[in-house]
Formats: C-alpha cells, structure tokens, sequence
C-alpha cells in the first residue's frame, strides 16, 4: 500500500521478550491479564477503543506484577502459552493475548488469545477453521481449555500464527489509516472477500470485518489478512458503523449469526474508512448514525456528497446497499475485483410520509427510526402510543392502516390486563416496536437481540448480571412468538426459529430441575460451559467431562452441599444423549432421600454409560450425603448393614455400585415385605391385645348387672317380709 511502511525495519513486529507495559512504574493488569498500552483513538474512528461491554472487568480482579517466571499454561503436551509474556497489540475487545510457543516447533511463531470466561465462543467455528488453511485469514492452529494462573481457573485458549507486520493500524504509526483507491482493490478488498467466499462454503459467517481486525502475516506487510472471530459471539467485537442498521440497534451481544451478505456489508463500510482515513460519521451519536442509514440510506450517510474515483462508485453502492436481497453478492464483487464492469444499481426510492413525526428532538420519516427512539424514551412513549397519535400517524401519513390496527390492539389488550404484567409500559413499547420495525430486534427492557442472537445476548446478560430475569420476563411475555406474527414474510429459517423458541418457552415453564432457562440457556449455546459455581475453576464444555469435574473440586468444595444445582441439571438435560427424565424427576422431588436417591442413580447412570473411570472423591462427597436415603429403609438392622457397607464401596469410586447398595430392588422390596409383614404381625397382636382387654371389660358389666339384680331381688323379699309383719302385728 503506498502509505504504508514496507520495510522490515519499520515493521511493527513484537518482541516475545519485551517486558509487561507498566503505568506509572507498575504493572497495569485488565482482564485478569496484562492491560494493553492504551492506545489513541483509530483513525478510522470505527469504534470506541473501549470493549463493546465490560464482561472482562470480571478478570480485572488480579494483583498486579507480572514477570516472566508465572507458570506457563499448557494446551495438550505441544503449546505452551506465557502469561508473563503479553502482546497487547494483538488483544482483542473480548480476549487478551499472549506469546504461545510450540514445543516441537520452536521457531515457529504463535501468539494465544486467553477468552473471557462465562463468555460464548465459537467452539464449532474453531473446528472447522483448526489447521485449514484460508486465504486471506489468519491461521487457527489450536484451542481449547487451559489452567490459567493468573484467575485460578480454566479458560479458554485459541492458538494462532503470529502476524510478524502486526496490525494495518500499526503500519500507519500515527497518521490516518488510508489507502488510495489503486491499491484499495487489490491488497485490501481481493483477500478479504476471497476469505469471506471460503468461509461462507463452509457454512460460516465472519462477523468481524473491521480496520482493527487486519493484519499482516510478513514482515514485509505484503500479505494482508482478517484476524480471528471466535472468541466471541458473532459480531460481538465489531463497532456497530459497521453492522446494518437493524442489527446495529441490537446489544453487541444479541446481533446475531448473520450470513455473507452482512460481511459483504461490512467490507463496503471498510473500503470507505480507509479510502476516506477517517470515519465520515464520528461526530454523530451511534443512535444518530444508525437514524440517518435508516432514513437516508448508508451510502449516502457515509459518501453524501465526496466525489468518489468512479471504479469505487459501483462497488460502494452495491455493497452498501441497505436491502439484502439488492446488495452485492460474492459473485457481483469478484466480477468487479477482475476489471468487469457491472450493471448499474438502480437505487430504489425511499417511501416518504407526508408528514413527520417528531419525538425524543428528531424528526422521523420512518416507522424504523420511530421504533428505534421509542425504545429509548419509554415512558413518553408508552404515552403517545396509548394516546392514539402513533397509530393515527401510521394510518394518515405513511398509509399502513394495518399496522396502526396492530398498534391499537396492543392498546386494547393492554387495558384488559391493566395492572398485570402483560399491561405494562415496557410490553406495550416493545410490541409496537416489532409493528413499526418487524425486520428490527426484539427490544425490551434495553434487552434487545436478533432473533438469531438469542443464545449469545441470554449468556451474556448472565455474565453481565448474575440472573436470567430480563431474558425470563421476555420469554413469559411470548416476545418472540409475536414478533413471528408480525413477518409479512417470513425471513430465513424463520419457521426453524419459530420452533426453536416455541421449544424454548415450554422449557422455561418446567420449574423443575433440568428445565426452566437454564435448559434455555444451553441449548441456545451448545458449546457453552456448564455455568455452575461448582464447577467454576473446571472448564466443562462436554458432558462427558462432568462427573471427573465434579471428581476434581470435590476436595476443595462444601461437601455438605449437594453436587448439584440448576446449571449442571440443565445442562446434563441438553447434552447427555440418553434419556434422564425420571432422574430429573426424582431429583425435584421436596423429600429429601427421594431427591438424593435421584442424584444418585443420575450420576450413577452416566457414569455407567460413559465409562467414566473410578470416582474416588465424587463417591466420597456423595457418600456423606447419604443419610436421609439410608433413615428411607424400615428396618434398624438394614440401615446398619448399609452405613457399614458404604466406606468399602466409596473408596472403589463405584457410583453404580453406590447407588445398587443404596436402592438396591431386592433390598428395597424384602424391607417393604418384612415392614408389611411386621405390620401385618403388630394388627394382630394389637387384634388379640382388644379382645382381652374387651372380655374383662363384658366380665365387669356382667357382675355389674348380677349385682343389681341381686340387690333388687333382696330388696323385693326384705320388703315382702317387713310388710307380713306389719300386716301379723295388726291382726294380734
């Protein structure tokens, strides 16, 4: 490039033993790492230097002092990643790295990215890409967990071959990053887009096509390639000017999978950056930006009136277009990066109202606009919607009478529901959102996400707070399932995401265990760790890992606390193939040796099925867990025989062996027997004990009543006598 330095001098190439950057004569540690030397604001303007969203302030919490004798972290036996050793030049907003070196290649070099724990990563994407070769992207040479000294847990390592030019920043030292259009075409646009093709035949989308994200491999800065996009969700790391409007007015987080033609979008927004060196829209506010796209279209939010080289005049158009199905394909862009000219674009008219709506201090001429500001301001929005005036708008001057139907339905509904949830502002706002912006995210609460961005933005607004409840609230709302009914047509794969979250919503309505939304959360991010605090210095991503992990922290864990909570539930029910319904269901259960016999037989099946290896401390902690199963067992000497018979089988680390002690059926069914038995011995006894006690009682009535009558009799004849007497006495 002709601004850029070619030399190998000038190259910005780090040092693998450069010591760690220091403020103020210390070490300055962010994210859990050593913090990057702060650095001036691109160029480009294409993005805050800060991260998208402060999820590495959970590894901030390190002392500080790094030297070059921390511990290495090994991945496998091969890779060896430094801590002491960091290249703050190759952070990214979402991981920090680090020289890697290859045990077996020495010389060859690497650098690691140390991902944020508890954050999403494209673990499928990093094994299509692990030793493939793309050109025009940098090479992923290996991933996976590591012990990470510096937060005391396991983490996520990606593995890469180092770029010896460093960044296309750096290659511009202090001045504005520039190209001119000769070279534009060529050494920028030609790799990028052939990287972009080869992906998309792989079923991938990049999502992270920005001027931060471009490097060179050689030190001479003649090989030019996109850096990496795993470490994060989708779009996660890119700044929202180059996102198209929709997705640009959904959190980082929730942008969403995306397809090639949101690359292809992305590159356009990349040739006018470094065409232009400067960001053309810096002065205006993110939301401002994405107004003006919305209403005036990107092209000419970011061209407006500089006279561009004609070659770049088609291309731009193409690229920027703000409809998929108008915007430049793979094909129409290689047709151009071959000399042939293309067909003209014939820009489409914006539909105007005939009058403006004005709200939050902007004018708006788009139903998109108006939606995007509502959401912002929702209190006065939530006015103006129950006051008629945005249906009456919608109706009058952009003639949608259909959606101002929509809008006072929502109206309507909500008075039926007045003081419940489902008559809340934030409902009324969000919904009459998805009427005014059917193609736009789902916003509520300042949750908002594309549809294909679920997954992503519930893990993270985990991460972010601790709890699920924006996302809960959305689900018990059924958002998503109205912003189905308002698709005129239906997007791409509409009909599975509808699916998927209709799914979604009748796992999050099971509050028992293995459901609710954390069964949402895994099964919206399948190569997600299982998030349970248990398990929190363990790195576990396979279900086949689980019980060794749980083996594992068993030492340094409250094992008068169960192994088990919502988290490995849930995520048990989402990975383990076979069917664990009944486990889950005894698990539930409110009587506590019903529950533990549950846990038990879960774990005790999985690790039968699994062919995990011996349990020892897993069996120990359970072990001591047991007593409420044993007290189920009627019989004295029973119990006895198991609590004797447990020692012997936990040190064998048997947990199906555990478990057939604990609820063995031939045991269970002779205690049953022997306890209806010895019930059925008690009622007779208790039987026989009543019939003596009921003849003594007959015994007494029967004296009783011979008493009396012997008492009348006597007084009968004592009587009798007195009177023949009297009656003797009177005759003499």
């Amino acid at each position: 490039m002709a601004e850029a330095p070619n030399t190998a001098e000038e190259s910005a190439e780090p040092k693998a033993n450069e010591a760690p950057p220091t403020t103020n004569g210390k070490a300055a540690v962010a994210g859990g790492q050593a913090a990057p030397t702060p650095k001036p604001k691109s160029s480009t303007g294409a993005g805050s230097s800060d991260e998208p969203f402060a999820a590495v302030e959970k590894l901030a919490n390190v002392a500080p002092g790094l030297t070059t004798a921390m511990t290495p972290a090994m991945l496998g036996k091969r890779i060896k990643i430094l801590p002491g050793q960091p290249l703050p030049e190759l952070d990214t907003p979402s991981a920090k790295a680090y020289v890697a070196e290859d045990q077996r290649e020495p010389a060859r070099p690497l650098y690691a990215l140390i991902c944020t724990p508890g954050l999403p990563v494209r673990t499928e994407v990093m094994r299509e890409l692990k030793n493939v070769t793309v050109h025009g992207l940098i090479p992923l040479v290996e991933f996976g967990p590591v012990d990470w000294a510096l937060l005391n847990q396991r983490c996520m390592a990606v593995i890469f071959e180092r770029p010896l030019g460093g960044s296309l920043a750096d290659a511009f030292k202090d001045g504005p990053v520039k190209v001119n259009e000769y070279e534009l075409g060529e050494r920028v646009v030609d790799p990028i887009s052939h990287a972009i093709a080869t992906l998309k035949d792989m079923g991938i989308s990049h999502r992270s096509v920005c001027v931060e994200n471009l490097y060179f491999m050689d030190k001479e800065r003649r090989e030019l390639v996109l850096g990496e996009c795993v470490t994060a969700p989708s779009a996660f790391n890119l700044p929202p000017i180059y996102e198209t409007a929709q997705r640009a007015m959904a959190m980082p987080h929730g942008r969403g999978i995306g397809t090639v033609m949101d690359d292809l979008y992305s590159i356009g927004v990349l040739m006018v950056l470094l065409l232009f060196g400067k960001n053309p829209v810096e002065d205006l506010s993110e939301n401002e930006v994405i107004i003006k796209k919305i209403e005036q279209g990107s092209y000419q939010t970011f061209v407006g009136d500089v006279r561009l080289p004609l070659q770049l005049i088609e291309p731009l158009r193409g690229l920027l277009s703000d409809d998929a199905a108008e915007r430049w394909d793979g094909t129409a862009l290689e047709i151009w990066l071959s000399g042939q000219k293309k067909t003209p674009m014939q820009k489409r008219p914006v539909q105007k109202p005939r009058t403006s709506f004005k709200f939050a201090g902007h004018m708006h001429v788009s139903p998109r606009s108006l939606a995007l500001s509502l959401n912002e301001n929702v209190a006065e929005a939530a006015t103006l919607i129950k006051n008629g005036k945005i249906s009456l708008w919608m109706k009058q001057s952009m003639m949608m009478a259909s959606v101002a139907d929509e809008i006072d339905h929502i109206v309507a509904s909500a008075k039926l529901h007045e003081g419940k949830a489902d008559g809340e502002d934030d409902v009324i706002v969000a919904k009459t959102c998805i009427r005014l912006d059917p193609a736009g995210p789902i916003r509520f609460k300042g949750f908002s996400f594309m549809i294909d961005g679920f997954g992503p933005a519930l893990a993270v607004e985990y991460l972010r707070k601790g709890n699920f409840q924006l996302p809960s609230e959305m689900l018990a709302r059924d958002l998503a399932g109205y912003w189905f009914s308002a698709q005129e047509s239906l997007i791409s794969d509409a009909s599975s995401y509808d699916k998927t979250f209709t799914t979604l919503r009748s796992f999050f309505m099971i509050k028992e265990m293995g459901f609710g939304i954390e069964r949402c959360l895994y099964e919206t991010n399948r190569s997600l760790p299982c998030q349970s605090e248990i398990l929190q210095k363990v790195y576990i991503d396979h279900v086949e890992d689980l019980l060794t992990g749980l083996d594992e922290v068993a030492s340094e864990t409250d094992t008068q606390s169960r192994p088990m909570d919502k988290h490995i539930a849930a995520f048990i029910a989402t990975h383990f193939k076979f069917d664990v319904s009944p486990h889950l269901k005894a698990l539930s259960d409110e009587k506590p040796e019903t529950s533990l016999v549950g846990l038990l037989s879960l774990y005790a099946l999985m690790q039968w099925r699994l062919k995990n290896q011996a349990l020892y401390g897993l069996g120990r902690w359970l072990g001591g867990l047991l007593t409420p199963a044993i007290g189920s067992y009627h019989s004295q000497s029973t119990r006895s025989s198991i609590e004797r018979e447990i020692p012997t089988l936990v040190r064998q680390g048997s947990l199906p062996e555990l478990f057939d002690l604990i609820d063995n059926a031939d045991r269970r069914h002779q205690d049953e027997t022997d306890f209806e038995d010895a019930q059925a011995e008690f009622a007779h006894s208790d039987g026989e004990i009543q019939n003596i006690v009921g003849d003594e009682e007959e015994l007494k009535t029967s004296a009783l009543l011979s008493g009396e009558r012997a008492t009348a009799v006597t007084s009968i004849v004592m009587g009798m006598a007195a009177i023949s007497i009297i009656l003797i006495l009177q005759s003499v």
